[in-house]
Formats: C-alpha cells, structure tokens, sequence
C-alpha cells in the first residue's frame, strides 16, 4: 500500500476573503497534495482586471513540481511556474516571467530584479552573495520567489532593440515590475488561499534601480527592498557613458590602454593605501585619497605621449573628465541635469569589467561599440531610444538634438525621485548598499540620492526607514574586496522585528582569498584600522569623516 502524503493547504481560514480581487473561485482549486496543488495551477488563465497595468491577461503555461532530491536542487520541494503577460499591443513582446511556490510556504513573497537591458528570465533561485553565506535560499526557507525577463527577450544584457516597441520600452520601465507582482499574487492566493504577511523586493544594478522603482512608484506593494549599486538614473547614466565615450575615442581623445590604465590604479593605491591605518590593498579613507593624490604627478615630460609609465595631457584630460561631474544643459527625471564622477582615481579597476577596451576603427555604417568600455551600455540608448537609428555613429551624438526623447526616456524609466513619503507612511524599509570602486555605476551616483533624501525627510526620520552602506574595494561584483553579507537578513529583522541595522560585518568572497572580514560602516562612516589582526573585523572601527 502506497501512502500519500497530504499537508494542510496553508490559510484556509482567511481563503474567501483572500482570493477575492484575483479573479478567482474562493477554495475552487485548492488540493490535498503538493503535486495536485502545483498541478492546478496550469494551464491557467489570469483576467486583466486582476492585473494593476494594461495587459491583455496572463497565461500559466506549465507548473511542475521540482521534488526536494531532484538533482541539483538545493530550494526543496517547490511548484515551478512558467507563463507569459500578454501586451495590449499585440506586436509587443510578452513579459514571461516565473512563480516558484514552496510546499512549506512560510506566507512571505520574494521578487527579484534584473541586470543591464534585461532580455533573461530572471529564476527567482539565485541564492546571491547578499545573502547569508551558506544559508538557506530563500525559497528553501519557504518563501515565494518569482522573476521576469521585463518584457522583452533579448541575446545580451546591452541589447536596446526592444526600445523601438513603445509597450516594450514602457514596461522595461517599470511597468513589468507591477504587472509581475500583481501574476504572482494571483498564483499565490490560488495555491494557498492567502496574500503573503509580507512582500519583499531584492536587486543588484538594474535590479537595484528596479528597487528603486517599486518604492517610488507602488509603495503600497512591499514591505522593505534591497537595492545593492543601483542604476536609479538609467539615462543619466547612458549620456554620461556617451559623453565619456567621445572624450576617450575620438581620434583626438585621450584613450588609456590596459598598461596606462593599471599605472594609474597602482599609483593611487600606493598614495592612499595606508590612508585608513591599514596596508591591505583597500582604500577606505576614500575623502583623504581624493585630497591627497595628485594626478598630475603622472604627467609625461612636456605632455606628450611617452610610453606606458606616464600620462599626455589629452590621457590626463579624460581621466579628469571622468572623474568629474557631467553636466547635460537640460533637466531629466525630477530635475536631474548631470550625472557623477567615476571612482577612477580611488582605487577602481578599469582594466576590468567596463574597461576602455581598444581604440574603434572607423566604419560605415558606425559599428556598434560592444567591446569599448564606457560605450557598451550607452551606444543601445542611443541607437534605440535617442536617435532610433541603429546606424547612426555614437561618437557623433548630440544630446542636445534629441532632448525632448531623452526627457521622455526618463520619465519612463528613470526612478530618481526623492518623494518617497508614502513608502515611509506604510512602513517600507529601504536597505541601500554601494561600493567605492564601482566602474559600471559610481558610488557618488547613489551618495547623490541619499543626500537628497537626508535634504528631503531630515537625518532622524530618514534614519526610521533608510539606512545606506558604503563597502570600500567593492566594485561591480569585483573589486578588492568582493563584499559577502547577509543584506536580505539584515532588512528582515527590521522589518518584522523593529531591529534597525547598525555596522555590520561582511566578509570578502573573491576567489581565492582568505575570507577576511571587515565592518561595513552605515554612510558616511568607513572603517579605520586600530590594531590586531589586519584580515579580522574587530581589528577595525567605524569612524566619520
């Protein structure tokens, strides 16, 4: 005799008043299995009206359900369900997204953003280094996670082609994040019978950005975010990369190869390593090292390009223009006009991830710039949302010609508003986290937010539901220190338990290393070196500039 186990459908008592406003049958569907529960859910039709956005509706297309010793699972046993979000244009793409629902469902909800120009299915089963090392995923732990592709389906993370759809741009704006929540909890409340106790958003980059998204614009649908190096100002970002661009490869910029770029990082680690107390290859002391190196200490004799152990004035040029403010002459997104300086003279790698590559070639038609740096993700923005013209040359661009598109492109998609009142009015808590030598966002960008926000609510009410970090030698998952912490943990017990995070301790994951630990200091505080072990935490303090 085969026994099959059954478990009790979770929230059956608050079932009627829960499946209401999804478009569904109050306890029409809901089964004495896991298997018979995940199996209802598909095929599956979702109306429109239970979706907060214009759609068409959604369609669940399969749910499968993945048993806890499947191979290569580490979630335990779990519902996987895959559909699609229909557009109301029918010539857009649908937004395709996934729904993971535990058996042991713990009522708690989990979405996460995505990265560059989106175009991948985001899983919702990446258990990323902002979580507890070794721990438990999310899903593992019993919490519903679920992920889109944003609306559009694309070969690489800096593929803007989908821009020249307008539904397609609008929801890669922000529109998909609603319209995949609300899907989520219409599976959710047919498969339990119950809206989650809490709702969560987590996102690193673009998804960081998205982060940003959520709070400003439906508040009302979480209850705490993570947002780690966020693109909050995408098309700030995009003119100030197309702007750098033309000051590094026009045949009369100052270009810096992979040899000059390394001289450089190496003279200002050696200035302003031991700024923070500490020889470690870290640069902590971050306002001491902007005040103290000198770039002009570099120059070659007479301005003129010597070889790899010096700069020419044009080289010395860019490197001033990217470590400067750029200025647009015309107001984006909530009145932004510029965009921030790069963390290139503290510390950051630019050999690396977003590095300047090799100097284009002219051609005709202009190819696109895929392997130059600073131009990879702002050359999309400009052929598919400024200019809509995939020939037009990147070097040429005027921003000044295709103002009112660039303005439009930031009302749809940039999220630098600092009115977050209403999430703070419901509760939300926003954990924020950048680092000092990031070269695909700079840290200042998001230091520009924060100020704004301390501008706007003051330092002690901003301090009851923001609270912002700033990692020194972390990049864009590079970096000196490749920071490991437990960030969705730290949100968690602020949020359902009232405890507010203080410094905390990260510990750094690069490949290889020696798994040392250090504070990470609540901004603008950064950690000093006071004595004892160099690779401990505790050896070092938290102080303010």
């Amino acid at each position: 005799m085969t026994l099959v186990r059954r478990r009790p459908v979770f929230g059956l008592a608050v079932l009627a008043g829960a499946a209401f406003g999804c478009g569904l049958t109050p306890g029409a569907s809901f089964a004495t299995t896991p298997s018979e529960a995940c199996s209802a859910l598909a095929p599956f039709e979702i109306a429109s009206d239970a979706i907060g956005l214009p759609t068409r509706g959604a369609t669940i297309a399969s749910a499968t359900l993945v048993a806890s010793d499947a191979a290569g699972n580490a979630d335990g046993e779990f519902c996987k369900a895959l559909g699609a979000i229909h557009p109301v244009d029918a010539t857009a793409p649908d937004i395709h997204f996934e729904v993971n629902l535990p058996s042991d469902w713990n009522g708690k909800a989990l979405q996460f953003g995505g990265g560059g120009y989106n175009g991948n299915l985001i899983t919702g089963l990446d258990n990323v280094r902002f979580f507890k090392p070794g721990a438990p995923t999310p899903l593992k732990r019993g919490y519903v996670t679920f992920g889109s592709d944003s609306g559009h389906q694309s070969p690489s993370v800096a593929d803007g082609s989908f821009a020249m759809n307008a539904e397609a741009l609008v929801n890669f704006g922000g529109a998909q994040l609603k319209k995949t929540h609300d899907v989520a909890l219409a599976l959710i409340a047919k498969r339990y019978g119950a809206k989650p106790q809490r709702t969560y958003f987590f996102g690193n980059s673009q998804g960081g950005h998205e982060g940003f998204l959520v709070v400003q614009r439906w508040p009302q649908d979480y209850d705490g975010v993570v947002a780690i190096h966020p693109v909050y100002d995408f098309t700030p970002l995009q003119i100030d990369g197309n702007a750098l661009s033309r000051e590094l490869y026009n045949p009369e910029g100052g270009w810096l190869n992979p040899a000059k770029l390394k001289m450089l990082q190496d003279a200002v680690m050696k200035t302003c390593d031991g700024l923070d107390g500490a020889e470690d290859g870290v640069i902590s002391n971050v306002a001491a090292c902007q005040s103290t190196f000198q770039l002009s200490s570099l120059r070659c004799a007479d301005g003129k390009d010597a070889g790899d152990n010096c700069l020419s004035d044009p080289q010395i040029n860019a490197v001033e223009a990217i470590h400067s403010r750029v200025s647009f002459g015309f107001a984006l997104q909530s009145g932004v006009s510029s965009f921030a300086p790069w963390p290139i003279l503290e510390g950051a790698d630019w050999t690396g991830l977003f590095a300047f590559g090799s100097r284009p070639k002219p051609s005709n038609p202009p190819t696109p710039m895929k392997d130059f740096g600073l131009a990879v993700l702002s050359d999309p923005a400009v052929r598919f949302m400024a200019t809509r013209n995939v020939n037009v040359d990147p070097l040429q661009f005027d921003p000044m010609k295709y103002k009112d598109r660039l303005q439009e492109a930031s009302r749809l998609i940039d999220a630098s508003d600092d009115d977050i009142s209403a999430f703070k009015a419901r509760g939300g808590k926003l954990l924020l986290m950048h680092g000092t030598v990031d070269s695909a966002v700079p840290p200042q960008n998001t230091i520009d937010y924060y100020q704004r926000l301390v501008a706007r609510f003051g330092q002690g009410p901003l301090d009851d539901f923001v609270r912002f970090y700033i990692a020194p030698g972390f990049g864009h998952g590079t970096g000196q220190f490749v920071v490991g912490w437990d960030a969705f943990g730290a949100l968690e017990q602020w949020v359902e338990k009232g405890e507010a995070p203080g410094p905390q301790i990260v510990v750094d994951t690069r490949e290889g290393h020696r798994q040392r630990t250090r504070p990470l200091c609540v901004y603008p505080g950064w950690p000093r070196y006071v004595g004892g072990d160099i690779d401990v935490a505790a050896s070092f303090t938290c102080v303010s500039p």
